[in-house]
């Protein structure tokens, strides 16, 4: 039986992934212009992101801007963080994740795939899952976007919490994420490469 993606299980990224393999027409990846969110299913429209460098940040390393923030992220995060930056609306070990993983979708030129989990409130955790896509922008297989799908696999919290304030008080408690082959969808070897403070 051949190997399925590690998310193959996710309908959601599935479809973003055809999309992205799709709109390549043989090259590394698909120009920002192959690249229209209406295309995909309505369905998936709130969930999409679209990220760019943004420069160092503090000593911290490259930080990323938000270009494209679906309505999905708006409502589980309390506010619409389009033209922010990881670093102004992220802290922590949560930030460096992030960061480390869009830096390697970057400039790795391959997608990534992450899984996430909170400590959302008292009653419990919330998970996240996302596949990270390069695209190019004008030149043809260099990489100037991340175009990303993420999906929360538990129930949406009845309480919303900003992204700022779970990765201040340290409520990200473990992540991983691997970069994937651009064909198959497949971990590169030995890529998976877990991140975050495990309880």
């Amino acid at each position: 039986m051949a190997k399925q993606p590690i998310f193959a299980d996710q309908p959601a990224l599935m479809t973003v992934a055809g999309y992205w393999q799709a709109r390549r027409r043989g090259r590394l990846m698909p120009d920002r212009a192959d690249i229209d969110p209406l295309d995909l299913p309505p369905p998936l429209w709130p969930n999409l992101l679209i990220t760019e460098p943004a420069g160092p940040d503090e000593n911290r390393g490259e930080t990323w801007r938000y270009r494209l923030v679906g309505s999905a992220h708006v409502e589980r995060y309390t506010y619409d963080f389009t033209g922010k930056t990881t670093g102004e609306i992220m802290h922590g070990s949560y930030r460096d994740y992030m960061n480390r993983i869009y830096a390697t979708a970057f400039n790795e030129g391959v997608p990534v795939y992450s899984e996430s989990v909170f400590r959302w409130d008292a009653q419990g955790y919330a998970s996240t899952r996302r596949l990270m896509l390069p695209l190019s922008h004008g030149q043809a297989d260099r990489p100037a976007l991340i175009f990303s799908v993420q999906v929360w696999p538990s129930e949406k919290p009845a309480q919303p919490r900003s992204i700022s304030e779970l990765s201040r008080r340290d409520e990200f408690r473990d992540g991983f994420f691997v970069a994937l082959d651009r064909d198959s969808f497949l971990p590169l070897p030995e890529q998976a490469m877990p991140q975050g403070s495990r309880a």
